[in-house]
């Protein structure tokens, strides 16, 4: 991510006033979007062929579709020092020819055998389709340096490292490590003392380098290399209200300083903020070569200071981007005044990481805001126009009976919110280097915790149900939030069938991602039922009846 800056380097002191008792570290000052390309001495030779591995939290369709930005980034970091390569994005591909292939079959189509290094990628990809490469490219071409990184192989490096043949790990952020590492055995160096791997020894054991500093403007592309990575084909499957319009994610920042028991930010505590002018530069790249007129900003925490954001949508308004755009963020920082001056740069909707309606979870998950500044901000962020989406989650261990009943009543009392699609209570799972699952091992619910990071990761969804850390029995819990999410959409349909379908079809908000996330039949049944209770009677009634027969 280009231009990164300190959030103390730009002003932003309401990080620090909010968030004082967050260990932060200072950055240099960084470069700007004209700065000039690091010089070679020579034109580099290496063949480079990355793979982009599906994701195993993924489900069928284009709403499983997303650019490998982590990829793109480091793609482009080589590209900048003068680097070709090769890119093969088999999560696009198995999404999109909707039927298994060997993956093995498709990446012999190069011609592996001219390769020098071959690096995986990816978020929660399946450790089976790793080991299977990566093992049949050590049979067949022992020469090609295989390395791996992304999200889960930075939180399980001894599992990668002992499950398959990948003669190492990269850690955390790959930019300025995937350069590092390709120079080094270009030179015949020493790969080993490259910073932030992790690789085995002589006698097999895992063996941690030096971390590196996090990264500044300097090690870093301006833009993620969209090109390589099927992005003409990725954003068609996105169009935003006509033909020919799409989406794209951007990143404004990197960083968390949140300590939420199930979760870890694996770019750091810090949040790293790029410079203004850096994300007017992208988005109007965007717009002007591949048509975007929505973009998600996918940062951990979009607003880390209020006083950035309002600069920034100052910035996308007097620029007359005319956007729409898309965030997540936690509630801490957000006021009515910062609300209006959003809406009116462009954001239509924002994803606030609530958790829960119980004061008790929320405690419990050390989420450190209470249900009360929940309300409040939600209240303030319907009165702006802006829709909301609610990340919900349940099965930490305080979750009862009695916390969940305190979610769903919360809910249900803000059934008059403009809602992006209806909230639902998800079941947490307890992943790799986090709090939770700390404390899931410790409960004895994960008796082996390499074979619980093999099978949880490529199933998710199977994973969630399974570990059962409340003391409610495992058949009370899954029914109680089942039955609960039934509560909540049906309560909201039938008390606002007509607004609710006018603010999905509104102009400002006509998203055909949108559209098809909110209208699956399990939704369909409640509010055709809703719809015939509040307007039409007896006849939709029917129509809904034999629906039900249907399904």
């Amino acid at each position: 991510m280009p231009n990164f800056t300190s959030v103390q380097n730009s002003q932003n002191v309401g990080i620090v006033e909010v968030f004082a008792d967050v260990d932060t570290e200072q950055f240099d000052s960084v470069g700007h979007p004209d700065r000039e390309l690091i010089p070679q001495k020579e034109k580099p030779s290496s063949r480079l062929l990355f793979i982009g591995l599906p994701n195993g939290g993924s489900r069928p369709g284009k709403a499983g579709l997303f650019l490998p930005l982590g990829l793109a980034y480091v793609t482009a970091a080589l590209k900048e020092r003068g680097y070709t390569y090769d890119c093969i994005d088999l999560h696009t591909e198995q999404i999109m020819q909707k039927k298994p292939f060997d993956f093995w079959d498709r990446i012999q189509e190069f011609d592996l055998s001219s390769y020098d290094l071959i690096a995986f990628g990816g978020v929660f990809l399946k450790f089976e389709d790793l080991e299977y490469l990566s093992n049949r490219i050590k049979e067949n071409y022992s020469h090609i340096f295989q390395i791996v990184g992304g999200n889960m192989a930075t939180m399980t490096p001894d599992v990668v490292l002992e499950r398959t043949q990948v003669d190492c790990v990269c850690l955390y952020e790959g930019e300025e490590t995937i350069v590092d590492l390709v120079q080094t055995l270009e030179k015949g160096g020493d790969w080993k003392e490259v910073r932030s791997i992790k690789y085995r020894d002589e006698n097999g054991q895992p063996v941690e380098s030096p971390s590196r500093p996090k990264l500044t403007a300097d090690k870093v592309p301006h833009l993620p290399d969209r090109d390589a990575w099927n992005f003409d084909l990725i954003r068609k499957a996105y169009p935003v209200g006509s033909p020919g319009r799409y989406s794209a994610v951007v990143f404004a920042s990197r960083g968390c300083p949140f300590s939420c028991t199930f979760c870890k930010p694996l770019t750091g505590k810090e949040i790293r903020s790029r410079e203004i002018d850096s994300i007017i530069h992208e988005i109007k790249y965007l717009k002007e070569h591949w048509n975007v007129q929505y973009v998600r900003f996918f940062d951990e925490v979009f607003i880390g200071s209020k006083y950035r954001i309002k600069s920034l949508c100052e910035a996308i308004i007097e620029e007359k981007l005319n956007i729409f755009w898309w965030c997540q963020t936690q509630v801490r920082l957000i006021d009515e005044d910062l609300l209006k001056v959003m809406k009116k740069a462009g954001c239509i909707e924002i994803a606030y990481g609530v958790e829960s309606g119980s004061d008790t979870m929320l405690e419990d998950m050390k989420k450190g805001i209470s249900v009360d500044i929940i309300r409040n901000v939600l209240e303030a962020t319907n009165r702006s126009g802006i829709r909301i989406t609610l990340n919900l989650l349940a099965g930490t261990p305080a979750e009862t009976v009695i916390t969940l009943k305190e979610t769903r009543d919360f809910l249900i009392s803000l059934n008059h919110i403009k809602w992006a699609n209806v909230p639902s209570i998800e079941f947490v799972v307890p992943l790799p280097g986090t709090e939770l699952f700390d404390t899931a091992v410790q409960m004895d619910l994960i008796k082996n915790p390499k074979a619980y990071i093999v099978e949880a990761l490529a199933k998710m969804e199977k994973y969630s149900k399974s570990i059962n850390m409340t003391t409610m029995s495992s058949e009370e819990f899954i029914s109680t939030v089942e039955q609960f999410n039934k509560d909540i959409a049906r309560d909201f349909y039938k008390k606002n069938p007509t607004r609710y379908l006018m603010s999905i079809f509104s102009l400002d908000h006509l998203r055909w991602d949108l559209i098809l996330r909110n209208f699956t039949m399990r939704q369909l049944i409640p509010l055709l039922d809703s719809l015939a209770w509040a307007t039409i009677g007896k006849h939709m009634h029917n129509l809904s009846k034999r629906t039900k027969s249907l399904t």
